[in-house]
């Protein structure tokens, strides 16, 4: 099963909607926090992660907020999740996911396969920029 983290998850929609106003105007955290119920101090731990990895600037003060720091085009998914990602996001099997090892990964296919369609998925969503991703839930509802 494909997993994300909260983080991840979080982080992806904080882009995402600061992509959707780039170069119009400073988003404010409180914003994306309501828009999407997200605790605020959640958030800003988020963002100060992405701000630390350079892909988000912030500005302070009363009109102050966040913007992306270069073109969504140049910005990766998978910057997104590197800075967030501790584990793999298709788990091959219920021993590995709880004991974070396998005693079976040296002779079991199935996980070999797993590992990677890991790899493939990963490689494939991590290249993914944040306007192509953004494209994406426009083809489901130009199709709808």
């Amino acid at each position: 099963m494909i997993h994300f983290s909260r983080d991840e998850d979080y982080a992806v929609i904080l882009v995402n909607t600061l992509a959707k106003q780039h170069k119009k105007r400073l988003v404010p955290l409180s914003e994306v926090a309501k828009q999407y119920n997200i605790s605020l101090f959640y958030l800003r731990n988020l963002a100060n992660k992405l701000v630390h990895k350079g892909v988000i600037k912030a500005v302070e003060g009363k009109k102050g907020g966040y913007f992306l720091q270069k073109d969504p085009k140049r910005i990766t998914i998978g910057e997104i999740l590197e800075t967030f990602s501790r584990k793999p996001m298709l788990e091959c099997c219920s021993i590995g996911s709880k004991t974070g090892t396998c005693d079976k990964v040296d002779f079991c296919e199935t996980g070999h396969i797993w590992r990677k369609l890991h790899d493939e998925f990963f490689k494939k969503i991590a290249r993914l920029s944040i306007s192509d991703f953004m494209a994406l839930r426009r083809e489901k509802h130009a199709t709808s």
